[in-house]
């Protein structure tokens, strides 16, 4: 649902970088806008950019890497597509993550 799920920057600097770090931007959310729990839209994608500021020995790195959580199939969707449900994460090769956490009662199990 909506609100219940968290970007994660990574710690891997960007590719040609020494070190640095990632800030994670706005998680975008796409949404069923006529499937709820308890009043909030269910999530089927999740989308965040992550934005990296480093150096190396020629000076400064920068670099952004784009994180996409996409539901899977699961038992009880209501005829619709798949929905995001407690659990369900995804990560790049820099460890920028986005996590579901659902604290809805619509949950597998």
């Amino acid at each position: 649902m909506k609100g219940d799920v968290t970007a994660t920057a990574g710690t891997v600097p960007y590719t040609g970088a020494t070190s640095g770090d990632w800030t994670a931007g706005a998680v975008e959310l796409t949404s069923y806008p006529v499937l709820t729990v308890a009043g909030t839209d269910v999530i089927h994608k999740a989308e965040c950019t992550f934005s990296f500021l480093g150096k190396n020995s020629g000076g400064a790195v920068t670099g952004s890497s784009t994180v996409t959580l996409t539901a899977g199939a699961q038992p009880l969707q209501g005829g619709l597509s798949n929905v995001l449900v407690d659990g369900n994460w995804n990560k790049d090769a820099y460890g920028n993550t986005l996590n579901v956490s659902a604290t809805g009662v619509l949950r597998t199990g």
